[in-house]
């Protein structure tokens, strides 16, 4: 008999990617990967369309916490330079770094999330989205980031589905009554 191969939990999850049928089947998938990578109390993906300069809400663990749909303007903060700008993985590890990039830091500190992990996910060298975990203080200091990296890799696919969906939606928006990021 073969040892089980340390890639076994994740080869699950990349084949049951390939398997899903349907975008809410596939973030169901994308949700149980990271849950089980990492863990979270709340878990949203956001689509980036970087010539709009824009971003859309495309999957939340908890709709009473963040809502699915509409646009958000990026702007120059230091989340959108780290994570959509230059690609970097963000972590948060308390209140006064949550607060410090998140607009509505004060709901998510009162509902217990004080720490943030904001995975990028790229297609041909360019941040396309941002996979997005939160969870009680300090919950992601010692996150496997080559981990994070496979995770988002798995993920490309279902944003450039998403990707393709929205940008003709984007290209109507009207950026004056958006909030930003």
């Amino acid at each position: 008999m073969t040892p089980a191969s340390v890639f076994s939990p994740w080869a699950g999850y990349a084949r049951a990617l390939g398997l899903a049928s349907g975008r809410q089947a596939q973030w169901d998938v994308v949700s149980g990967l990271l849950e089980a990578a990492f863990g979270h109390r709340l878990f949203t993906a956001l689509l980036y369309l970087e010539e709009h300069r824009l971003m859309k809400r495309l999957y939340t663990s908890d709709d009473s916490i963040s809502p699915l749909g509409g646009f958000k303007a990026t702007g120059n903060g230091p989340w959108s330079r780290h994570v959509l700008e230059q690609g970097r993985l963000y972590v948060a590890s308390n209140e006064d770094d949550v607060r410090s990039v998140f607009s509505e830091a004060p709901m998510l500190i009162d509902r217990g999330l004080q720490s943030a992990l904001n995975i990028p996910v790229r297609h041909e060298g360019r941040v396309i989205g941002s996979l997005n975990l939160l969870s009680g203080r300090h919950a992601y200091d010692g996150a496997d980031q080559d981990l994070a990296a496979v995770i988002a890799g798995l993920c490309t696919p279902v944003f450039l589905e998403e990707m393709w969906a929205a940008q003709s939606a984007a290209a109507e928006v009207d950026r004056s009554q958006l909030d930003s990021v």
